[in-house]
């Protein structure tokens, strides 16, 4: 074997193609959503299991990103809120037989607006700064802050009381203490598709 050939196996192996990235983000924003039947208490706010894998669904993008660009995370994002909302009503159907479409329009509504949002803030980051931590955290929260807000909305039926607001800033305190957790895996780097504008 040459070491021309064998330089090409090489980058053959390591080259990963991004649906594997967009699978692996339409799984956990089903996990998401599955987890969201599962409820528990902290003090009087009433939780789901669903705020550990929302702060994912951001990560996964913002890898999505930094390796094929924006245009291919939008296309990800796209894709994974379909198939996201395909399972919802099909797990809905089989499993109760009356899917109530006001929670599910809420979900996915939220999803595509704080991908959107997270997305091209970060995008900007990445493109025009060095990835200060900070400001890759404030954009994980902010897309938190619309997610969550958007979502609540919609299940509340738009009823915000006491017990509304209550789970909503407790739901974003820890989904941003993961997010901080995140962020240190988040590095710096520049995406292939960056390398060859360079070029």
């Amino acid at each position: 074997m040459t070491k021309g050939s064998a330089r090409r196996q090489v980058v053959k192996t390591e080259e990963v193609s991004s649906w594997i990235y967009i699978l692996l983000l339409t799984a956990v924003a089903i996990l998401g959503w599955v987890l969201g039947k599962f409820e528990f208490n902290i003090g009087k706010a009433s939780l789901t299991l669903a705020i550990f894998a929302y702060p994912f669904r951001y990560f996964i993008a913002n890898i999505i990103t930094k390796k094929y660009g924006y245009k291919e995370t939008m296309n990800g994002i796209s894709y994974s809120a379909c198939l996201m909302l395909l399972f919802m009503i099909t797990a809905s159907i089989l499993g109760e037989h009356n899917v109530d479409y006001v929670p599910v329009t809420g979900e996915v509504f939220a999803y595509l607006a704080s991908q959107m949002i997270n997305l091209t803030i970060y995008y900007y980051l990445f493109m025009n700064t060095d990835g200060n931590k900070l400001a890759i955290l404030a954009t994980y929260i902010f897309a938190m802050l619309v997610d969550n807000l958007i979502s609540m909305l919609f299940i509340s039926r738009m009823t915000m009381v006491t017990a509304f607001w209550r789970t909503y800033f407790v739901t974003i305190m820890i989904e941003a203490i993961i997010s901080i957790i995140l962020i240190n895996f988040d590095e710096k780097k520049v995406s292939p598709v960056t390398k060859r504008r360079r070029k």
